[in-house]
């Protein structure tokens, strides 16, 4: 049955998790819960209905938003589109961007680099990982 939650008014997502694997999902969502956050995540698992979402919300996501989630190798549009849509938005650039990816493309990382991605987190994707991102992120602001 695949991770569902329940549906978060646009202005009150703190989070957003761009990811299609379940599993990485449910765990990401264990260590946010022990955040305090797991009430106000939106996931999303394909690229072109991320770039929807932003587009359709950006300014009341440009209250709230505090981070998002992305893996690069999603269906339909990669993440490095979404990416490029995140930082396009002036309401939304800068907004910390956590990349979760299996890539060992040197070229993703540069453009993710060139991008202002926060971290990088290298998959497969355990618990410390996560914390250490969502820690590293969080000290950087």
């Amino acid at each position: 049955m695949p991770l569902s939650a329940p549906p978060v008014a646009p202005e009150l997502i703190r989070v957003i998790v761009i990811e299609d694997n379940e599993d990485d999902r449910i765990l990401l969502l264990r260590q946010l819960k022990n955040a305090n956050m797991s009430e106000q995540i939106k996931f999303i698992s394909d690229g072109q209905e991320a770039i929807d979402y932003i587009q359709t919300h950006t300014e009341a996501l440009a209250q709230s938003l505090m981070v998002v989630f992305l893996d690069l190798k999603l269906p339909s549009i990669s993440g490095l589109e979404v990416l490029r849509k995140i930082r396009s938005e002036a309401a939304l650039a800068q907004v910390p961007v956590i990349v979760m990816t299996s890539s060992n493309d040197p070229k993703d990382l540069e453009a993710c680099q060139t991008l202002r991605v926060n971290k990088w987190v290298d998959k497969p994707i355990t618990f410390d990982t996560f914390s250490r991102a969502i820690a590293d992120t969080f000290h950087q602001r």
